[in-house]
């Protein structure tokens, strides 16, 4: 029930953000990609005696490999997309790492959209551990950014622009054939889709948050299609 209040207060504080002001907001996030397999079932046609042929065939893993990124954007321009590079920054996004390889990225994108449009711009991150914890709050203290992370609530992965833009590079790999079987071809694969995502592909989500907001209200801040 908490989180349902904190979803409805959160929704009713920025209902009132006209389109600008959502394009003045620096979306962030996480997202980990998996190598090899499928995306779904496969259906494969073939003589009856061409059942365990090898190009009839779909290998599958015991344990996926998985490529993590950090990407953010601002209204129509992408920041960077960072890689994660596990054997040098860590299994996994902690708060010293976080802080000292992505942090000073997103500092400088921020630093240069704002000159770009003359104000100040706020930081959206979600609440995993990494962004909320003392170490990365103090560092974002001693950067001068804490000031302008943007409120944020728990369990809201529907209000966050960028999981748009994940979604939509995630549907474009799955689609094709093959699916990247190794950890460099879908490095590659995910470098590509990123270009791909154009201006439209970012505006279309901008101006679509006004909709999640409300639908966040009308549902009391329970889930929503987004």
């Amino acid at each position: 029930m908490v989180i349902l209040q904190d979803r409805l207060q959160w929704a009713s504080q920025f209902f009132t953000w006209t389109a600008d002001e959502w394009s003045n907001v620096i979306w962030t996030d996480e997202c980990a990609f998996n190598v090899g397999g499928s995306p779904g079932r496969v259906y494969v046609t073939h003589r009856a005696d061409e059942e365990y042929v090898d190009s009839c065939l779909l290998l599958r893993f015991k344990k996926l490999e998985t490529i993590h990124i950090w990407g953010c954007f601002m209204g129509k321009q992408k920041g960077p997309l960072i890689i994660w590079d596990k054997a040098m920054m860590g299994k996994t996004i902690k708060s010293a790492a976080y802080c000292t390889h992505i942090v000073p990225h997103l500092e400088q994108f921020w630093y240069e959209r704002s000159r770009q449009v003359n104000d100040y711009l706020y930081i959206q991150q979600d609440g995993t551990l990494a962004h909320r914890s003392k170490y990365t709050k103090d560092y974002y203290q001693q950067r001068g950014l804490l000031g302008y992370l943007l409120p944020w609530i728990a369990c809201s992965p529907d209000l966050n622009l960028i999981e748009g833009v994940w979604r939509l590079m995630k549907g474009r790999i799955n689609r094709r054939i093959p699916h990247p079987q190794t950890n460099e071809a879908m490095k590659a694969a995910i470098l590509e889709e990123w270009n791909a995502v154009d201006e439209d592909d970012l505006n279309y989500l901008v101006l679509g948050i006004a909709d999640r907001v409300s639908a966040v209200r009308n549902s009391n801040g329970r889930h929503t299609k987004y």
